[in-house]
């Protein structure tokens, strides 16, 4: 999982910096975002969400930090944009007194106004000063309105400016805020994932473990059965002449192999196979696969009805999850006679008959043995 970078205040970087970073920002969601295009489009197991939900952290991150960078920077336009909307207003309040000063000049000169200097003059000199004196004045007043006129539009374009600024920024705000949420929501989706990790782990564990104790009491059984297993008769034939060409107990394809398999509840987890589970429904008649004497055939925590056939020369045959009505401890089986019926199997499990055959104490692939 990737670790958070400590990261500067927006307000403390230069505008170079955060560009910078921006640009930096943009490349890495690029990134992340086909990271979890191909996450997503994996196998959907636990990790790979939480993966998915880690990247989808990452980007929500970076995102907002996106949107924090931007609104400093337009913060700071907007900033710049008040102080010069206030020097257009300051530029245009002075040059306004300075208009109604020379208006109020203009109303006190009268009707005559600007001509009233040559209406005075009494020669030719006067005339001439009277009127540089007109030219000067008109001059000045018409430079005076030219500025005042391009002050109140560049007022107005600050003022146009600093609107946008603000809608901008308020824009940004809500985005902030959704960002804010959307984050929060990714921490809280990675945070239950990880917690429904840990306790798909303990259920692992458990079940694990309840296999194995499964395991260990049917090997103490059959520790116990082995160890008062009966010799071969003289002239009986030994199962071992015929291994390899044995028929199955039922007709069925194999659920669950012999050897290491992947839990079926948990794939990740490994568990031994000491048989094979064949797939059937109940009811379903099952066969003992060779004759011998039924040394056990009772209920079996986690085997439920367990038959234990033995063939003699150290050679037993398991039969589990038969229901209930088997046949009976003591008695005796030719080959392909029913020994039971296939019974319901426990919810945790794969349904089917369990069937398992142990020579010299180990179990042995049933593959080795059957036709």
């Amino acid at each position: 999982m990737a670790t958070p970078v400590p990261e500067k205040p927006a307000a403390s970087l230069g505008v170079a910096e955060r560009k910078a970073e921006l640009q930096e920002l943009r490349r890495r969601i690029a990134g992340l975002r086909g990271r979890l295009d191909a996450s997503s489009r994996r196998e959907a197991d636990l990790k790979a969400q939480i993966e998915t939900a880690d990247l989808d952290l990452q980007i929500q991150t970076a995102e907002r930090r996106v949107l924090e960078l931007k609104k400093a920077e337009t913060e700071r336009e907007a900033t710049h944009a008040s102080s010069e909307r206030d020097a257009a207003q300051r530029e245009v309040g002075g040059l306004r007194e300075d208009l109604a000063i020379r208006l109020s000049a203009l109303y006190r000169m009268g009707r005559l106004g600007y001509l009233r200097p040559l209406a005075a003059a009494d020669s030719g000199r006067s005339f001439l000063a009277g009127l540089r004196i007109l030219s000067h004045l008109a001059g000045r007043d018409a430079a005076l309105l030219e500025r005042y006129e391009t002050a109140v539009t560049t007022l107005g374009g600050r003022e146009q400016d600093l609107s946008d600024r603000r809608r901008e920024l308020a824009v940004l705000t809500a985005e902030s805020r959704k960002k804010e949420m959307a984050l929060l929501a990714a921490r809280s989706r990675k945070a239950a994932l990880l917690a429904q990790l840990e306790e798909t782990d303990v259920v692992a564990k458990q079940q694990v473990t309840k296999l194995e104790d499964k395991s260990e009491r049917l090997g103490a059984l059959l520790e116990l059965l082995e160890g008062r297993g009966r010799a071969l008769s003289p002239g009986a034939a030994s199962i071992r002449k015929y291994r390899g060409a044995l028929d199955w107990p039922l007709k069925s394809r194999v659920a669950v192999p012999f050897g290491r398999i992947a839990n079926p509840r948990f794939p990740r987890t490994f568990l031994r196979s000491s048989g094979w589970t064949l797939d059937a429904p109940p009811g379903t008649p099952v066969r003992a696969i060779f004759s011998g004497d039924v040394v056990y055939a009772q209920w079996l925590k986690g085997y439920g009805n367990l038959v234990v056939v033995d063939h003699g020369d150290g050679v037993f045959t398991l039969y589990g999850r038969l229901a209930t009505g088997t046949i009976a401890r003591g008695e005796r089986v030719a080959i392909g006679d029913r020994v039971g019926a296939l019974g319901e199997s426990p919810e945790d499990e794969v349904a089917g008959l369990y069937f398992e055959i142990r020579d010299a104490r180990a179990s042995v692939d049933p593959a080795l043995w059957l036709r």
